[in-house]
């Protein structure tokens, strides 16, 4: 499902940078404009 979505973003963005695609991951969420790593609330 997502490494099929990222290889997608690969043929509709031939130019993407492929170093920077690589940072993106299921266990990742966009805070300020930057992808950090996704943690859990605390007690949960």
């Amino acid at each position: 499902g997502f490494q099929y979505a990222l290889e997608q973003m690969k043929v509709l963005f031939p130019d993407i940078d492929e170093e920077r695609l690589a940072e993106a991951d299921t266990l990742k969420k966009i805070k300020d404009g930057k992808l950090v790593p996704y943690s859990f609330p605390e007690g949960q």
